[in-house]
Order: C-alpha cells, then structure tokens, then sequence
C-alpha cells in the first residue's frame, strides 16, 4: 500500500471507539428513500460511517468538553500537571507534555455557559517558542490540521498574537490584518467548529527546581497563553487578557451530563443524528473560503497546507459535497439526519448492520495494517495524516485516526507509533503479565544501510545534540469497548525512581490515622488519590519505605499559600472505577478507567511512632525518551544503545529508571479483590520535529524520492524469559 501501508494512534485526547453512550432519540421522517434493499443500505451505511465518524466525533467532544475541562472558545485541561492515571490533563495523554486545549465555536451564535460566545473571532497569544517547544495544532469539524504555531513553525524570541477567523469573519481571507492600530497574524478556518489542542514539552520526572521541570514550565511558558475575543483583546489595550486558571473542575451535575458525549453512540440513528447536526452547524467549505486559492509560496508558515498540495491552496474540508451526496438515501444530509419515511424495521436493522461493519472494519485496519516484519511490527502512518485526501483512502484513514485518539499532528510535527504484539498476529498480543524489551542503537552512522533500523528516533536537534521537540514511549492498557481508552495505568506508580521523600511530614496522629503535611515540592496540593511515598523514618510510624500510598481521603486543608496544611488518611491501594463490560458480547470491559474517581482500601493503620519521617509525592513513570537522557537519568548500555524494560516488575540487572511498569493480573487480583481479564497493553512511541524526510539520511518520515515508506523504522519489541 506504499506510504499508506502504516497507521497511528496518532491522538492527544481519545474519544472515538463505538461504546454504548448516548442513547438515540427518535431522528424525525425524512422524504422517501430510493433505497430500500437491506443489504445496499448495510453496504452504504458501513461507507458513510467511515466519512461522518470525524464531524460525529467533533460535535460530540464539544459538547463534552464543553461539560467536562472548559467552556468552549475558553483554554482549559489544567496545563499545570503532567497526563497521569488519576488525572482529567487529558484521555490517551502524554505526560511528557502539559497540554491546554479548547473547543471553538466561531459561528457568531452565543453559547450557553460561556462569555465567549458570539463571536467569528478569537486571539489567540503565545510565548515565545525559540526557548521552549511548544506546537499549538488547529483542527477543523473534521479534524483536519488547519493550523500549526509553534518552535519549528513560528520560532519567535517574544509573544505573538493570531487572529483566528471564521469562515464568515471579515478576516477570513487575509493573512493579515491591522485592526485599530494592532498588526495580527491571521489563521483562517475553513468550519464553524475548530478543536485547539497545545503541547508544551516539559519534563514531569526531574524535581521541581529543575528549568524542564512541570512547575518552572509551566510558570515560563504555559501561563503566557491567552484565547480572548477580539472586543476583549481590543478593550485591553491590544493586550492579551491572561486566564487566571486553565482549571475549571466540572460539578457532579455537569460531569452527570457529560457522561451522555463521552463516548460513542451503540445505536446508528444516534450516530447518525448527531453527524447530521455537525454538518447543520458546520457548512461544508467553498473552494474560496478564507485563503482558498492562495499560491503556496505565498501561505503564512502557520497554515497548514491541505494533503497532496501542489501550487495552491485549498480549504482541506472542500471538496466533499460529491461524498456528502452518496449517503442522501440514508437520510444524511448537509441539513442533517432524516430517516427515509418509507423505511421499516428491516431498513433500519441494515442501518445499524451498516454501522457495526463500518466500526468493525476501521478497528481491524487500525490494528493490523502495516504491522509487519519490515517496521518491527509497528504501526505508524507518516503520510496524508493530519489532514486528509477527499478520496475514500483519505476518508478511511481519517476516520482510523479518529477512531484511534480523535486527531493527529502533520507529520511534520509529529509522528506516532504503536505495537500491540510481537509478530503481527494476536497469539502475541503484549499484556500486563508480560515482560520485554525495546533496546535502541546508539546511532545511525552517514552511508549505513537504510532504512535504520531502530537506533535512537532521528529528531531535527539543537546545538548541544538535543532534540528541539522529543521523542518518548508511552505504555497504555487498552479497552476496545471504551472511547476513552487506552488509559495511562495505575501501575505507573510502581516505578519510585524519579520520585523522591525528601519532606518533613509536619506531624501524625496515629489515634485519627492521619497525617498532617505541608505542600510538596512536586505535583500540585495532595487530592483524594495522589499517589505518595515515605522515606526516612516510615517504620516507626508502621509504613513502608519507598513504596506507593495514597491520599485516602479528600485532605482538611488550614491556612493557605506556602503555609497551607493538609491533613488526611493513607491508604496501601486505591480502586480506580472499572468499565463495565459491554452489551452484546461486544469484547472489552473490567479495565480500570483513567482518572480521579474511585475508592481508597483500608486506611493504613498508623502506628505512634517518633522521630521525623519525610514524604514526597510519586512521580508516577508512564513515559520514557529523549528527555530523561537530556537530563542523565536514562541509563545507557556499555556500548551507548538504551534499553527501555516493560512489565510488572523490575527484571534483575535492568536499571530502576528505564522501567516502564505494566498492571499484571496479579496486580489487578490484590487492589480490586476479584479477577480481572487480562491486562492487554499497548506501547506507543512519539517523535515531535521529526528529521526532515530524506533520502540518504535516518527519518520516519518518506523520503522525497518514494524509494521507501520510510528511511528508519522502531526497535523491534523482544519478549524476555
């Protein structure tokens, strides 16, 4: 299949796997249906699931995103913690970035809930980027890269400001604009809906005092981000209006309601009807809206060009009326979702055939195309990705992505890999009772054979040999039945070498079983969940040195700032919520779900001990890579080649800090008290500001004479005992 012979998980936020949800509701009668054969309608069904699943999924993250991090057109999803198993930064997260995201609606209507509403027009500000990597991507309602700002984009040494403009903004078809004295950079979209996801690179494993450390990245870079209207940025002076917090916890009313958007709909009626309203409220784009039509030459570097671009630039998301049309008899339609009036019980069982078989289909070729011996059994897509052919390859792959993770960079920003088992077939499907290896060579050396065969991940780097963006291997246990799914595990916590006791608890209270202590130096003020450690001076006080606990109780808080206290009970395990097994025999189900929900196990009974005892926060190791050899604490082999170690334990020899911990059975058995099915898991590796694509030199990305998909493919992934 050539350059599409690979495909990623390439996503930031996962909401996208068919799981029941939102339930459908009766869709209204349409006109009368030329189509009424079941098995055409089951064939049509499965194709126009494959277009409608990114408008779908848009729609619906908005409403739930809108619900769940942050109002729409307002920056949320924390951008002060790293992704980590009992947090929301982010679902399928990378927490070797802190991430701020927003769902935008430039349509001009008001929205409920938010004082952004009614606006065409957003500015959006952001640090300078020659320091710090950074890349804020912009998606359209169908997912497709619009624009890319950032370090390897837009470097910059002092803050810049983008006016992001509508489709029917006045702006729209300018690449700048000087409104009242001020000079914007102009972003144009091509939809009324737009997904505004950012990643700041900072390093979550080295102490706080550390310059690529959570806290000092955050306080540099992420709090010089901004999105304001244009009549709020005017009134302020043609100054950005900083947010005061990125954090906006959702009630339990709200987090009630958002449980309806998500995940994807079981039924076909409610997929299709909110596909419908997607396209209602997000006209498909002319050939001429915003800059459509501009030589490439002359495109802003912020805009992405549309897949395949030759000479000019076209709106990615045009061209899709001819597409939109075929799924008329379904009742699909740019005004929405009617069901054909003269449809029966058999038509609409075909209907949710059709659906089924298009979600099935799409999961198959997520999970087996490309993996084979030549990529080591990865599977990673490095070309029309991010933003997508109108041609049903296109459509499909979009719709794989989606499906995947919600939404991909160009893979010229980033490029992701993923591997579910050792040799392309499912008797070595990698689970949590496992143990292997990933070892990368050193390098590549100029004149080697291509393509390189899994030495460190090729990355465009600075003066001192670093990585301008990173690369890093994540590790996920997997839910087919959950869109939200793969999830950063609990296990995470089991790795305590990048954490550190090294504060005095203020005091204990053996009788109440509590500890009082002040706020640490890594991870934010304790909550209900967080993941501690003791040091020196736990047995005294009937604890285990450097072994994971957990805050079992919401901490009674005195004082504030710096002299803040929180007082609360310690527990040995805590019990994440578990998904429910689905309906229907659907696979999936008994895998602890990402996030701050659950319950503690027994408080640890303190004992009244004496002396000082010292804790600190763990640090929890879900990701590996280039930031972790930037600041020495990855371990290298004698001959300079790195072995990252993944299972439930420590293999003996292998060094603490380059293990990635997995949930085993075993695990799972001891803190929920019954058995779970077997923990499948899912490696994935990221490379951000890939090298160029070459032709004599290592990239993922192809190289420009097409002589293969790529000149250097992952490490093979090795069972060990």
């Amino acid at each position: 299949m050539g350059r599409r012979g690979m495909v990623t998980a390439a996503a930031c936020v996962a909401l996208g796997v068919v799981i029941p949800a939102a339930t459908a509701s009766a869709a209204p009668r349409g006109p009368a249906s030329s189509l009424t054969t079941p098995a055409a309608i089951t064939a049509l069904a499965a194709d126009a699931y494959t277009w409608a699943l990114a408008p779908e999924f848009v729609y619906r993250f908005l409403k739930y995103n809108g619900l769940h991090t942050a109002p729409v057109n307002v920056l949320g999803g924390k951008g002060q913690l790293p992704a980590a198993w009992n947090n929301l930064a982010t679902n399928a997260g990378d927490a070797s970035v802190l991430y701020l995201n927003a769902m935008i609606d430039l349509s001009g209507r008001k929205i409920a809930g938010t004082p952004n509403g009614g606006t065409k027009e957003l500015v959006l500000t952001v640090p300078p980027s020659r320091g710090d990597y950074y890349v804020a991507n912009l998606l359209d309602d169908f997912v497709n890269s619009i624009g890319s700002i950032g370090t390897r984009t837009t470097p910059s040494s002092r803050s810049q400001s983008y006016l992001i403009a509508g489709p029917t903004s006045q702006y729209a078809g300018k690449r700048t604009a000087r409104i009242n004295g001020f000079t914007y950079r102009v972003l144009p979209t091509d939809t009324n809906y737009n997904w505004l996801l950012i990643r700041i690179r900072a390093d979550s494993l080295v102490p706080s005092g550390n310059r690529n450390s959570t806290a000092r990245v955050y306080q540099r870079t992420v709090r010089r981000f901004a999105l304001n209207t244009l009549d709020q940025f005017q009134a302020n002076g043609n100054a950005p209006v900083y947010p005061t917090t990125f954090s906006y916890p959702p009630t339990a009313a709200e987090s009630q309601r958002a449980q309806k958007w998500k995940n994807a709909p079981t039924s076909a009626l409610a997929f299709f009807a909110q596909a419908g309203r997607s396209l209602a409220l997000n006209p498909l784009p002319a050939r001429t809206t915003g800059l459509g039509g501009t030589s490439l030459r002359a495109l802003p570097a912020w805009v992405v060009p549309q897949a395949n671009a030759r000479r000019r630039y076209e709106n990615p998301s045009w061209g899709q009326a001819r597409a939109l049309a075929r799924f008329r008899p379904l009742g699909l339609t740019a005004t929405g979702y009617r069901v054909p009036s003269n449809w029966g019980q058999d038509q609409m069982a075909a209907l949710q055939a059709g659906y089924e078989k298009g979600a099935a289909a799409v999961a198959e070729l997520q999970s087996i195309i490309g993996a084979n011996a030549s990529t080591n059994y990865w599977t990673f897509l490095n070309d029309d990705i991010g933003t997508y052919p109108n041609s049903f390859a296109g459509y499909l792959f979009r719709s794989v992505v989606v499906q995947a993770g919600g939404s991909a960079n160009v893979p010229l920003d980033a490029v992701y890999a993923q591997i579910n088992n050792t040799d392309g077939t499912s008797a070595t499907q990698l689970t949590g009772d496992g143990t292997y290896a990933i070892t990368f060579p050193a390098a590549w050396a100029q004149g080697q054979p291509l393509p390189a065969n899994g030495t460190i991940p090729p990355t465009v780097n600075n003066r001192s040999g670093n990585p301008r963006g990173f690369w890093s291997v994540h590790v996920y246990q997997t839910d087919p039945s959950q869109s939200a799914a793969p999830y950063i595990t609990q296990a995470s916590v089991l790795n305590t070498a990048y954490s550190s006791a090294n504060t005095r608890v203020r005091s204990v209270d053996a009788d109440a079983n509590t500890v009082t202590v002040g706020m640490p130096t890594w991870g934010g003020a304790p909550v209900a969940s967080t993941a501690i450690m003791f040091g020196r001076g736990a047995a005294a006080y009937g604890l285990a040195a450097d072994t994971p606990y957990y805050v079992a109780s919401t901490p009674v808080v005195k004082g504030s700032g710096a002299r803040a206290t929180y007082t609360f009970a310690v527990s040995s395990t805590w019990q994440q919520v578990v998904s429910p097994t689905p309906p229907g025999g659907q696979a999936g189900g008994g895998v602890p779900e990402q996030g701050p929900d659950g319950t503690p196990g027994t408080v640890v009974d303190l004992q009244p001990g004496s002396g000082d005892l010292w804790w600190g926060a763990v640090q929890p190791v879900s990701q590996l890579g280039s930031q972790q050899l930037t600041s020495g604490r990855l371990a290298r082999n004698a001959d300079g080649s790195v072995t990252l170690w993944i299972g439930p334990s420590l293999p003996a020899g292998a060094p603490a800090t380059n293990w990635l911990p997995t949930p085993s059975t075993a695990y799972l058995q001891k803190v929920y008290g019954r058995t779970l099915p077997t923990p499948q898991i899912r490696p994935m590796l990221r490379i951000y500001f890939p090298t160029p694509g070459s032709n004599t030199a290592a990239s993922i990305l192809p190289p420009p004479d097409g002589s293969m998909t790529s000149t250097w493919v992952p490490p093979a992934v090795t069972t060990v005992g």
